[in-house]
């Protein structure tokens, strides 16, 4: 059906004509849900906490390391999702290594329970910068992993290498 550029520019008219006859409180009612609804539509979302947490850790590992002396690496922990992660926590594993603390961000000094360390939060798509401290004790090559945590739960990729330990 085929409206006629008269017939259209009248609906318009005739609409304007309403809202300015409008009482003044009605008028400040309607401008009032106009700009909620917008407010619900485009900024709302951008606080939404969904989806599974995930996150990915980025470094490098020496190449080789004493047995029984401590051990500094400094690795990234990116959430690569949009939900929140609290406790940002790191789990390390490998035969003889013990991780013994992390600094967070530079800021917070966590000691480790259980070769792992939590500390921190991360909102979506953020990156926290974390520093390990670790013992190898088995010599020989080893290898250690990593793995990105929230509390006990796994989210994301093993992170993994090989150093040699004299």
């Amino acid at each position: 059906m085929k409206v006629a550029p008269g017939r259209a520019s009248s609906l318009v008219h005739r609409g304007w004509r309403r809202l300015v006859t409008m009482p003044r409180a009605a008028r400040l009612a309607l401008i009032g849900l106009v700009v909620a609804g917008g407010f619900v539509g485009v900024v709302l979302p951008l606080f939404s906490n969904g989806g599974a947490p995930r996150a990915e850790i980025a470094g490098s590992l020496p190449e080789s390391a004493r047995a029984g002396s401590q051990v500094r690496i400094d690795i990234a922990v990116d959430n690569v999702g949009d939900s929140i992660i609290y406790p940002v926590c790191v789990a390390l594993s490998g035969d003889g290594a013990t991780l013994l603390s992390a600094n967070f961000q530079g800021l917070d000094q966590v000691a480790a329970s259980a070769n792992r360390v939590c500390g921190g939060q991360l909102t979506g798509q953020e990156t926290i910068s974390i520093t390990l401290v670790f013992t190898l004790n088995h010599r020989g090559n080893t290898d250690v992993r990593l793995v990105p945590q929230q509390g006990a739960t796994v989210i994301g990729p093993l992170f993994r290498g090989t150093v040699a330990v004299s």
